[in-house]
């Protein structure tokens, strides 16, 4: 069995070769350098390694499987650019955002170019697997904007609701999983069950990740997180842990919350008490499980799949994806 770390760092530099080749795609764009700039920014290439990943496990890398892999974290990128103007965020991985640097018109016009990008990377398919390259894809941007617009909807409503919450994860977070998981396995010889099998892997495992990321919120490490503590909070996110409060905590407890979500802006002591009083509550542990029974979901997906690196580097994948603290 090979070393998962090392495997991995080496699928990563592909994936950067990848990303900085694209970069020839817009050589003569003034908003080059600004695409640039969100590559440099780095992240953990979750979606292009399972990309890679999935194909192992029904198939073989090959350069279409590259290809793939670059435009999913190009279409990531693009969606986090976008996400964070919507967001007012200054910084995405302790970086100043693009629409901080360049202005708000121009970070708009670098995520659409990088959507561009993207389709430019799946075009380098072969023919004969390029159109359900594209219809996957498709699905998942689709999916993904539909997600960011109920994100947006909960945020303002009093009608929000654990349905709807997890509705939206799945859109906003699992769906480029799906996406990632899919893609992988067409481009990589799969057969039409296993892309469903390793579509339905990524989609459980996004919403398993948003859910930590609610917990990240609190409990994470904020430093490293590159975001302030409580900022669902201070944004008034009706995240997993809020609707979970909601729904079985005593109502004098849930004041707490409800104070910090309804003041007109909450402090960094109401932040800390929300986070106390959810402890208290047992939030936490049950963010936890939902967590690890969305993780138990996506890894039974992978069951009937045929043994192989690819197949357990996805159960590691998932596992790391899970226990992170940032």
């Amino acid at each position: 069995m090979r070393n998962f770390d090392k495997y991995s760092a080496e699928c990563r530099l592909k994936i950067e070769r990848e990303l900085n080749g694209s970069l020839s795609l817009v050589a003569d764009s003034p908003l080059r350098n600004s695409i640039e700039y969100v590559f440099s920014m780095g992240g953990k290439r979750v979606r292009p390694l399972l990309t890679i990943f999935a194909a192992e496990a029904v198939g073989r890398v090959n350069d279409d499987v590259l290809h793939g892999a670059a435009a999913i974290e190009i279409l990531h990128n693009f969606t986090l650019v976008h996400d964070d103007i919507m967001d007012n965020a200054n910084t995405r991985r302790g970086k100043s955002t693009v629409h901080m640097l360049s202005g708000v018109n121009t970070a708009i016009l670098v995520g659409d170019q990088m959507m561009a990008l993207a389709y430019d990377c799946l075009e380098k398919c072969c023919e004969d697997r390029l159109r359900d390259a594209l219809r996957i894809f498709n699905e998942g941007v689709k999916q993904v904007c539909d997600g960011q617009a109920l994100d947006e909807s909960l945020s303002r409503s009093d009608g929000a609701t654990m349905s709807k919450y997890l509705d939206m994860v799945s859109k906003k977070t699992g769906a480029l999983l799906m996406a990632a998981g899919k893609l992988g396995a067409l481009l990589g010889g799969g057969t039409d069950e296993e892309i469903n099998l390793l579509g339905e892997f990524g989609l459980n495992i996004g919403i398993a990740f948003q859910i930590l990321d609610d917990m990240l919120d609190l409990e994470g490490d904020t430093e490293r997180f590159g975001k302030p503590l409580g900022l669902d909070i201070i944004e008034k996110k009706k995240n997993f842990l809020f609707l979970k409060a909601e729904q079985s905590m005593d109502r004098t407890k849930f004041q707490v919350v409800d104070n910090a979500y309804t003041s007109s802006q909450a402090t960094k002591e109401d932040v800390i008490s929300v986070r106390d009083v959810y402890r208290q509550c047992g939030i936490f542990d049950a963010a936890r499980k939902e967590v690890a029974d969305y993780t138990a979901c996506a890894l039974s997906k992978l069951e009937t799949i045929r043994s192989s690196d690819g197949k357990s580097d996805l159960n590691r994948l998932a596992n790391s994806l899970v226990q992170r603290t940032f």
